[in-house]
């Protein structure tokens, strides 16, 4: 079986959506898929040859020159001529410009949606409308990216196809805080998260400062890329900088979500988080905000703990009923490694892809 990748571009194998490629690439070609990878614009990753096939460029900068729309026409054909009937699309500017494109080069595209929308704009919202049309099917990583992707981009809800995230087995050792352990050190609260206003940081490090003013033994710890200095402030301004870490951005996150006892994610709007993956996978209880696909991931008082957006005093009760309770922290962390072992692995990941693949494409005659 054959399928082609059409991505706008791939900066690095650490990204949410490039390293869920990277896994699903991997397993097609361990599971004996033919599979050429295409983007839009290079990149310094996309040209250092340590992805596993060949990644092309097909410079194309702009989706509103007809030149460009022309170029992905002539890619299709080659891809046809070369036997390939199907083609997977990711991001904005592939999502517009190859459904059509490639439709009149004899080819059926599935497009990925991962997030809740926020890049949407009146333009690429009438544009997604019209090239949805030529659209075979979408793969959608929530139930709640689903419902705004078909909303939005009126796409039928036949087309919508949800496919959770794979990720490998729980990780083994993980570092669970036993009662003994707490009377010599504070509970460590940890968040992986990109510096941004929509993560909402600041929510988390008020709820710890109120921790701390009712005489409770915490830190803080902050594993993402961004400006830390207006965090940095109203930490000091509230009295836990002396205790709050700001570890940038981190290739490898799990290796700090292991020393976590708590692990928290706040966020405004989330598709499907990673993050909270990689806090179960670790064996970590999670408090999360209740946005997006997070409620389709942790299961109140199960493996975690949902509160409203914005709740500040919400986050820090249920940051406290942990603190106070070792015990209930590991079993939640335990309830949330056996769901990402069973649920959300690479195995059901790649037999739905391969599933939908084979039923959208055609068959090739003997």
């Amino acid at each position: 079986m054959k399928l082609s990748i059409i991505m706008d571009q791939y900066n690095n194998p650490y990204a949410g959506t490039e390293s869920q490629v990277l896994k699903l690439v991997s397993g097609l070609i361990e599971r004996g898929w033919e599979v050429r990878f295409a983007v839009l614009r290079g990149t310094e990753f996309s040209r250092s040859g340590e992805f596993p096939v060949p990644i092309e460029e097909l410079n194309i900068s702009s989706i509103s020159n007809p030149k460009n729309w022309l170029k992905i026409y002539r890619y299709g054909r080659q891809l046809k001529n070369r036997g390939f009937q199907l083609v997977h699309v990711f991001f904005n500017d592939a999502s517009v410009l190859c459904p059509p494109a490639l439709r009149f080069a004899g080819l059926k595209t599935i497009i990925s949606r991962r997030d809740m929308g926020f890049w949407y704009n009146k333009q690429y919202l009438k544009a997604l409308t019209l090239t949805g049309r030529f659209v075979s099917a979408v793969v959608c990583n929530s139930e709640a990216v689903g419902e705004i992707t078909g909303a939005s981009e009126r796409i039928p809800a036949k087309k919508i196809n949800v496919i959770y995230n794979g990720y490998p087995g729980s990780r083994d050792a993980t570092k669970v805080a036993k009662p003994d352990q707490e009377r010599s050190r504070p509970v460590v609260i940890g968040v992986v998260a990109n510096l941004r206003p929509i993560k909402r940081i600041d929510d988390l490090i008020k709820a710890v400062a109120e921790l701390r003013k009712a005489g409770l033994r915490t830190s803080l710890t902050i594993v993402g890329g961004g400006d830390s200095s207006p965090y940095e402030q109203l930490a000091d301004e509230l009295g836990v900088r002396d205790s709050t870490q700001f570890l940038g951005s981190q290739p490898e996150p799990e290796t700090f979500i292991e020393d976590f006892d708590i692990a928290v994610l706040c966020s405004e709007t989330e598709g499907f988080s990673n993050a909270i993956i990689e806090y179960m996978r670790c064996g970590k209880p999670v408090v999360c905000t209740r946005t997006g696909g997070n409620p389709e991931i942790v299961e109140e008082g199960e493996n975690g703990y949902l509160v409203n957006v914005g709740d500040i005093r919400a986050l820090a009760e249920k940051l406290r009923e942990l603190i106070d309770q070792p015990a209930l922290r590991e079993r939640l962390g335990s309830k949330g490694a056996e769901r990402v072992a069973g649920k959300y692995n690479i195995d059901a990941m790649l037999d739905q892809h391969i599933a939908l693949y084979e039923m959208i494409q055609p068959k090739v005659p003997q």
